[in-house]
């Protein structure tokens, strides 16, 4: 076992001693963990340069890190949930649909106490390297004792004209320039690169009319334009072996569920979850084998990548950035499926589960917004878009209709808080949290009961309800409604792409080379605008107003043809797409939602709950409408 040091470093009461149904009261215990992995055992031979890191005295490497358990007091859990952070942050407690005060004062809110109810022990583990909070201590890869010198990429579209632009990546700074590097700017992500010329750009910014040498910042003669993207390459020394943060999310999980001492008995079962970032690591983790441990055990019994598409991500490939979002990299290549497929492009034939003889439990989960950044259909679909991959048996594919990447909720903002961003239309109010509770609780009634979750609902080639993002701006612009919209060829998606001789060994050269698109699809719309596919909460399936998973960016911060980040539209004024009467829209919402309840993609604890945010949101389109 490479866990070699588990030092609980506190223990206090969860939650102030709230009792949880039939599992009373939870303890939280924070950790520092240190691990010892031996760089020659096959099982974490994919780590790309584990064998350049120094060794101990054994001859393992060794890291650092730090993981949270919330578990019940005086009761076996009914499953270890094993959360991996978002940037250092803890991403499970989403499903305890914690108040805004809550979200104020912890990480790890108790909310309506769902996962507490149900039994869930939530472990947290740190696994990124460069992230505060939960994070690792990982050592530099060395090159005849030497630190490697490569190079790393960032990619920033400002939302206002400005003098500089901070270096990094998903708002990281996680390597050092050395003050070399190559400057490109394009109009999208799907446009050439064209060099900025190197006398035009330097290392630093313009502070009080002074300039500032930095390697934190970039300036560039007449500044950077809103909209326009800008990608630097740049020089760095000092290589982390990034990848042992696989090892760390495997080893830790292994620990806590075959080695760990519980007040009661052990949890049977472990299920493994992440949100955006995370789900794409976990789905990464999944195609490097990792889910067999060292001892050949097997780690997590069923695995929930949410919101990831289809993308890994830079989790494992020298110089990899792992907060980096939208950069063709090692971790955006074939394969996307779970089922082994052949790529027309390659021709290579490779699965996201080709590594295990008994693969784990699949139940991936994506909003319509991942469709629309144009990787998530990939996972179904063939890399030529004209054939739909059937799931396997052992996996679930979910599409939440209608619904954005950050979640939805009311009152109606234009503002995306993430960034401050104004967007044309309001974000969208769509809350899928009731349908994600319930990819869980079915997720653990199959792992441990057997019990098989619904049928996969995602949009598909076969009934005509995948189709090509043009198809459905075009049915957009015939509304009089909308006076701002994409174009769907300056989207962004995912390419094949020439990443260098040595990309095999997980080095990259940058930028990638652009050579030709994968597919890019989505659902289909009907004569209301919304979703025809997936999973369809009331709001879709009655109407009740129309939501989506894009939303322009405003001509204020420049490139209105393309999409926001994370964000879609809910619009309740327009197309008469909201029931006249309350009554008779309560009554359609409640026949929807004991629909889902029936067919178990939502929860019967959950059913006034459905109800209740369907109706606020018809509230909240009658204001509209009456304020119009």
């Amino acid at each position: 076992m490479s866990v070699q040091i588990a030092h609980l470093d506190s223990q206090a009461a969860y939650s102030d001693r709230r009792a949880f149904g039939d599992y009373g009261e939870f303890e939280v215990a924070e950790f520092q963990i240190t691990y010892d992995v031996d760089p020659q055992d096959a099982a974490n031979s994919r780590i790309v340069d584990l064998d350049k890191a120094p060794t101990t005295s054994d001859g393992k490497v060794r890291f650092r890190g730090n993981a949270r358990l919330v578990y019940p007091r005086n009761k076996t859990p009914s499953c270890l949930f094993v959360d991996v952070p978002n940037r250092g942050r803890p991403t499970a407690f989403s499903f305890n649909r914690p108040s805004p005060s809550e979200l104020q004062t912890t990480n790890m809110p108790s909310g309506d106490g769902f996962l507490c109810r149900h039994g869930f022990a939530v472990l947290s583990v740190g696994w990124q390297f460069d992230a505060e909070g939960m994070s690792l201590q990982v050592p530099e890869a060395l090159e005849n004792n030497h630190r490697i010198v490569g190079e790393a990429i960032c990619q920033m579209q400002p939302t206002r004209d400005t003098t500089s632009l901070l270096v990094g990546q998903g708002g990281v700074f996680t390597y050092e320039p050395t003050g070399k590097g190559r400057l490109y700017q394009r109009a999208s992500t799907q446009a050439p690169y064209e060099p900025v010329d190197s006398g035009a750009w330097r290392f630093g910014r313009l502070r009080d009319g002074e300039f500032d040498p930095s390697t934190r910042y970039i300036s560039k003669e007449g500044g950077f334009s809103k909209g326009v993207v800008y990608t630097l390459v740049y020089e760095t020394v000092g290589a982390p072996v990034v990848g042992l943060g696989l090892l760390a999310l495997r080893d830790a999980a292994a620990f806590f569920k075959f080695e760990f001492e519980w007040p009661q008995d052990k949890p049977s079962f472990a299920i493994g979850y992440g949100a955006s970032q995370t789900g794409r690591i976990l789905r990464h983790f999944l195609y490097e084998g990792l889910n067999d441990d060292e001892n050949g055990r097997k780690v997590f019994d069923a695995v929930i990548p949410h919101i990831a598409g289809g993308q890994r991500g830079d989790f494992n490939h020298r110089f990899a950035q792992p907060g980096s979002m939208g950069i063709p990299a090692a971790g955006q290549r074939f394969p996307f499926a779970a089922r082994s497929t052949t790529d027309e492009l390659t021709q290579q034939h490779a699965g996201l589960l080709d590594q295990y003889n008994h693969p784990p439990k699949l139940l991936s989960t994506n909003t319509s917004w991942e469709y629309w950044r144009g990787d998530a259909a990939l996972i179904h679909v063939s890399s030529d878009g004209t054939q739909d991959i059937p799931p396997q048996d052992n996996e679930r594919i979910y599409m939440f209709a209608g619904t954005h990447h950050i979640n939805g909720i009311l009152p109606l903002t234009d503002r995306l808080a993430l960034t401050g961003e104004q967007l044309p239309y309001p974000l969208n109010t769509i809350s899928y949290t009731p349908l994600l509770r319930a990819v869980l609780h079915n997720a653990l009634a199959w792992v441990r009961d057997g019990i098989e979750p619904p049928d996969s609902r995602y949009p598909q080639l076969r009934d005509h309800s995948l189709v090509g993002r043009e198809a459905v701006v075009d049915r957009f612009a015939q509304s009089p409604r909308f006076q701002y919209l994409p174009n769907a060829e300056n989207l962004p998606g995912l390419w094949h792409t020439d990443l260098g001789a040595d990309v095999k060994n997980g080095v990259c050269d940058h930028p990638a080379k652009l050579l030709s698109r994968y597919p890019r699809l989505v659902s289909d719309v009907d004569e209301s605008l919304n979703e025809v596919a997936g999973v369809r909460l009331p709001e879709i399936a009655v109407p009740i107003g129309i939501h989506s998973g894009w939303n322009p960016r405003h001509p204020l911060h420049g490139a209105p043809d393309q999409t926001a980040a994370f964000a879609g539209f809910s619009v309740f004024d327009g197309l008469n797409c909201v029931p006249e009467s309350r009554d008779a829209c309560y009554e359609l919402v409640s026949q929807v939602t004991d629909d889902l309840v029936d067919a178990r993609y939502v929860l019967a604890e959950d059913r006034e709950l459905v109800i209740d945010n369907a109706m606020k949101r018809y509230d909240a389109a009658q204001a509209t409408s009456t304020a119009k």
